[in-house]
């Protein structure tokens, strides 16, 4: 039986990803943490403490557990998450047992040329040199943006609330550029059942894209006013409002939320960079759909119609 370690596994998208991995009887499935006492949801799933600053301590755990595999959903953002990942990466290597590590990523293909819109780009790309550099095969998966934000609060999901360019709930839309940017994105549970059939692969591209829909702010705003039956307050920031960070913030889904003003104006105007610059417009080539044909994602129409029909 093939053993599967997930790290940071009880994240919104490391928890999906075991949420799909513990249907699969062929697998073994172990939860990599910081913290010995963390609670899990899945308590026939063993919750395995490591030391994130010791690899040869690592090592030595993935090799007492005979780790086959590593899927990496710690979340990347300070130098402390980004070390950790690097020498998890080393640990896998000096590992007798481990064969393959997928990264942290989900997300877009991350290049140095996007350096300058988004600095911590350079903790993805650090991870994929050092995967380059070692033994270990490895496959970076790029779902794009994840639909599930559209559903909130109505959809299944572990992901945590958050506002993208449209408050369905209450009925305002603040849309970076013209709103015709193509947005490639996907379902966490699409992508982690893609992820679960991409483990049976003999060889992994180095770019795993998921790709649940193709769509604009513009066609998710026009389905989301004809499915509610409701006409939105819709705000548009140029270009150059969006280059100076002076962007319209979207009303927030968790009224509860800690974060000021200019913490939500930072989130809204890199996520608008992003957009507008097109790093959510996939090639066609190359797409794990086309490996899967049986897979049927989900589309925004569909997402759409299941969580906002009739509210």
């Amino acid at each position: 039986m093939t053993v599967i370690a997930v790290a940071g596994g009880s994240g919104g998208v490391g928890k999906t990803l075991v949420e799909r991995l513990v249907q699969e009887p062929k697998f073994k499935v172990i939860v990599l943490s910081r913290q010995s006492t963390q609670e899990s949801a899945f308590p026939e799933i063993p919750v395995v403490q490591i030391n994130y600053d010791d690899v040869q301590s690592i090592a030595k755990t993935l090799d007492t557990h005979n780790v086959h595999t590593i899927i990496s959903a710690i979340g990347l953002i300070s130098d402390e998450t980004s070390k950790s990942q690097l020498n998890l990466i080393d640990a896998a290597e000096l590992s007798a047992t481990t064969k393959r590590f997928i990264p942290s990523e989900f997300s877009f293909i991350q290049t140095a040329d996007l350096i300058p819109i988004d600095p911590s780009i350079q903790y993805w790309l650090d991870a994929a040199d050092r995967l380059q550099k070692s033994s270990l095969k490895y496959t970076r998966v790029i779902p794009g943006y994840f639909m599930d934000y559209w559903g909130m609060p109505h959809v299944q999901t572990n992901l945590q609330p958050y506002t993208f360019g449209i408050n369905i709930a209450k009925r305002e839309a603040a849309i970076p550029g013209d709103g015709n940017d193509v947005i490639c994105m996907t379902y966490t549970h699409d992508m982690a059942t893609y992820v679960i059939k991409a483990l049976d692969l003999d060889e992994w591209p180095e770019f795993s894209v998921i790709v649940g829909d193709e769509v604009t702010y513009n066609q998710i705003l026009s389905m989301a006013q004809e499915i509610t039956g409701a006409k939105f307050k819709v705000t548009y920031d140029s270009i150059e409002q969006i280059n100076t960070g002076d962007v319209t913030v979207p009303p927030s889904l968790d009224d509860t939320s800690d974060d000021s003003i200019e913490e939500l104006k930072e989130v809204t105007a890199l996520c608008s960079r992003l957009i507008v610059n097109g790093v959510f417009q996939f090639p066609k080539e190359n797409r794990l759909n086309a490996r899967f044909p049986e897979v049927r994602p989900i589309t925004m129409r569909e997402l759409l119609e299941k969580c906002w029909k009739g509210r």
